[in-house]
């Protein structure tokens, strides 16, 4: 002891020197609470280094809601396709309806259909055309019989004569004949008169003989006449049976000419018949579906959400709303709007993970398989150009994975439930991640399976 005291340097110790050494000794840290520091320490930089190394899904998120796959399915707004005064409801909201079920009942305003018999007048206008077609179809074909056999009395008129022509014909021929004969037998009768009349003038024939070779020759220039007269008749006979062939022909062509223009009058008279009913069936078919357009009917199976115009005899617009239902929807799908910046890094076929307003669930999007009260989803459509409600926003429908968790009932997660999701990308390790997220490049993807082997099939089409 009285050798350390001699080693140690003389301090002078004065009373605040003993306060401040003994401050200090007070607020000195202890060696277990170094020795825990330097644990927790080291077990931080340990696990910095670990999670490095660990694998990280990265994400693209997005926010939408719940609607259904099938159109027909989403929330249907129901339309006045009529003006009208609204008469009754016969739903109330919160109802249950089919499709086909009466709505309301309008009453039709439109001063062109206020007439309550109209629909009996139209349809007996339209009888009247109908049955006024019907004579007139009728007559058409008695006027069609009629030039058949006004056709026929033609053929057969032409054809007798013609058969009388050539009777005719043979009757010049004969007569002809007989003239040429008949001058033949004056020629031999002229040159039997001279003989016997040089003989006569000779004294070797008598006056009685010779009387009698007179008459002879002309009874021969008589038979001549007669002859070339008759020769005569039989052609202006040839040519009257001619000028009959032509005048049977006109007289036929003429009656067939006649009633074909009968017969032409009445097919126009039918055309515009035909033009007066097609014009009646319309407007008869506008009163129909005025009718029925009065009468507001459930295009589909659901229940009637909302009922917007209330009471009874309101006047209604064409195209006003008048009630909203919600279908049967056993196709839930979700839509989600992502940006533009993350529109490109999508494709379809690509998993989701979706959360659904009103259930609770944990989510760590980089480490999807430790999520909790979540579901799994895949892309369905990427719409190519920007939703209309958003700019720079593009639109994604996912329907839900058939390998993951099954979603909610419609009864529970109802169309417009709003809806949180994140679409997976690749897989990095989480040192990578933390890298590019500082850095703020983008996420890498890969090129889908399905567009590789859709651009190999393009390629050997085009070889």
């Amino acid at each position: 002891m009285k050798l350390r005291s001699l080693l140690k340097p003389h301090i002078p110790v004065s009373i605040s020197d003993y306060g401040l050494s003994y401050s200090l000794s007070a607020v000195r840290t202890s060696r277990s609470v170094k020795i825990f520091a330097y644990a927790m320490l080291f077990t931080f930089f340990t696990l910095i280094f670990v999670f490095i190394g660990v694998p990280w899904v990265q994400t693209v998120t997005g926010e939408g809601q719940v609607t259904a796959l099938i159109p027909n399915q989403r929330p249907q707004t129901i339309h006045s396709q009529i003006k009208g005064r609204l008469v009754r409801w016969n739903v109330t909201e919160g109802d249950i309806v089919a499709a086909g079920d009466t709505i309301a009942v309008l009453q039709d305003i439109d001063t062109k259909f206020l007439d309550m018999n109209l629909i009996e007048n139209q349809s007996k206008q339209l009888q009247a055309l109908k049955e006024r077609r019907t004579q007139i179809v009728e007559q058409v074909e008695v006027y069609r019989r009629q030039i058949d056999a006004e056709t026929a009395a033609r053929e057969s008129g032409i054809a007798a004569a013609k058969q009388k022509l050539q009777q005719s014909i043979q009757k010049k021929i004969a007569a002809e004949a007989n003239v040429t004969q008949a001058e033949l037998d004056l020629n031999i009768a002229k040159r039997r008169f001279e003989d016997r009349k040089q003989l006569f003038e000779k004294g070797l024939r008598s006056q009685r003989d010779f009387e009698r070779d007179r008459l002879d020759l002309q009874k021969s220039e008589v038979a001549l006449t007669k002859s070339q007269t008759d020769a005569e008749g039989a052609r202006r006979n040839e040519q009257e049976e001619r000028s009959n062939i032509t005048n049977k022909e006109n007289e036929g062509e003429s009656k067939i000419l006649k009633v074909t223009t009968e017969e032409i009058k009445a097919l126009e008279t039918i055309a515009s018949l035909d033009n007066s009913i097609a014009k009646g069936t319309s407007e008869l078919n506008t009163v129909l579906v005025r009718k029925e357009a009065s009468v507001v009917r459930s295009p589909v199976n659901g229940k009637v959400v909302r009922l917007l115009t209330l009471g009874s005899g309101e006047t209604v617009k064409q195209g006003e709303e008048l009630a909203v239902i919600a279908p049967d929807a056993n196709s839930l799908a979700v839509e989600l709007l992502i940006s533009g910046n993350d529109a490109p890094l999508l494709s379809v076929g690509r998993k989701v993970r979706l959360q659904f307003e009103g259930f609770p669930g944990f989510q760590i999007s980089g480490w999807p398989s430790v999520s909790v009260g979540t579901f799994g989803g895949v892309i369905s459509v990427i719409d190519a150009v920007q939703d209309t409600k958003s700019v720079g926003k593009f639109r994604i429908v996912i329907k839900p994975d058939p390998d993951d968790e099954k979603w909610p009932e419609s009864v529970y997660l109802r169309p417009g439930t709003r809806s949180f999701g994140w679409m997976q990308l690749n897989t990095v390790s989480l040192g990578f991640e933390l890298w590019r997220q500082f850095n703020g490049f983008p996420a890498a993807v890969e090129k889908p399976k399905d567009t590789k082997k859709k651009d190999k099939s393009d390629e050997s089409s085009e070889e």
